[in-house]
């Protein structure tokens, strides 16, 4: 009686599939990803603008959310600590009022500023991420309310 088993071409034919199932579902995953970096990042703006507006407020003084446009470094200005955005994940514009920043600047220049003022109130801002796949994020803060929201 012969011993079952599997012969070489049966396991050849296997991992084959394995290959083409494999090569179809990285691309899959790698944008989900990057979209999720990309959604992170944006709600990650969007909170910080929050928190500016929130202290301004309550603190009764003018508040400013700082930007570099090369680095991806955002904070609250004052304040030691500093964000980054997630890998891949970058600032394509930033519009307050009616300027467009830009990325090259004076080397004393601390890049595009947003103030929060305390009366709940802002300059209006148009904060737009891009991830290095495709895909887009805009983040908007509202002048009279001061409310940042994150969408398309």
């Amino acid at each position: 009686m012969r011993d079952r088993g599997f012969t070489l071409v049966e396991l050849l034919l296997v991992l084959v599939l394995a290959g083409i199932l494999a090569a179809l579902v990285v691309p899959s995953v790698s944008r989900t990803l990057e979209s999720s970096r990309l959604l992170g990042g944006a709600a990650e703006v969007r909170a910080t603008l929050s928190l500016a507006r929130t202290l301004s407020a309550s603190a009764g003084r003018e508040r400013s959310v700082l930007f570099d446009l090369e680095s991806g470094e955002y904070g609250i200005a004052g304040e030691s600590r500093r964000r980054l955005l997630p890998e891949g994940v970058r600032f394509q514009s930033i519009r307050i009022g009616d300027a467009l920043a830009e990325r090259e600047r004076a080397p004393r220049d601390p890049g595009p500023r947003v103030r929060f003022f305390p009366d709940g109130s802002a300059e209006e801002t148009e904060v737009v991420l891009t991830a290095s796949g495709g895909g887009m994020r805009r983040v908007v803060v509202d002048p009279l309310t001061g409310l940042a929201e994150a969408g398309t």
